[in-house]
């Protein structure tokens, strides 16, 4: 199963979340991705929470709901880097129906991440973007 059949398979409703991080990167073969990051709009998280098929974890003094390979939170937020969860979902670029953060906001996050594989992304990124 690719990874957008199994973003697909969570059946979550279209504009109230956005797949963040490498999934886009994996979907334009750029790089695999490890794990699929998904930011939610605060009702659909505790949507979520409540059928009892996620686990509850805290990352990094933030919550987010764990499935499988799946990780799903409320915010996007790192550092100087604060965006709303509503414009990370509105300027989404879709790929086969599914809603992912544009490659100019993941290099704004990434950057504000700042770990040396986020500066090898938006390298990545970058080339990416020149061969188009």
């Amino acid at each position: 199963m690719n990874l957008i059949e199994k973003i697909k398979g969570l059946n979550l409703p279209f504009g109230e979340y956005v797949v963040i991080g490498g999934g886009i990167l994996e979907v334009l073969n750029i790089r695999p991705a490890v794990d699929i990051d998904v930011a939610v709009l605060s009702q659909l998280y505790k949507q979520l929470k409540e059928t009892g098929e996620w686990k509850e974890s805290e990352k990094h003094g933030k919550y987010c709901l764990e499935k499988e390979t799946f990780e799903i939170a409320t915010g996007v937020s790192c550092g100087d880097y604060k965006p709303a969860v509503e414009e990370i979902i509105a300027s989404a670029m879709l790929v086969d129906g599914i809603p992912f953060m544009n490659l100019e906001e993941l290099c704004k996050f990434k950057k504000a991440l700042g770990r040396e594989k986020d500066f090898k992304d938006i390298e990545l990124i970058n080339n990416y973007l020149k061969n188009l």
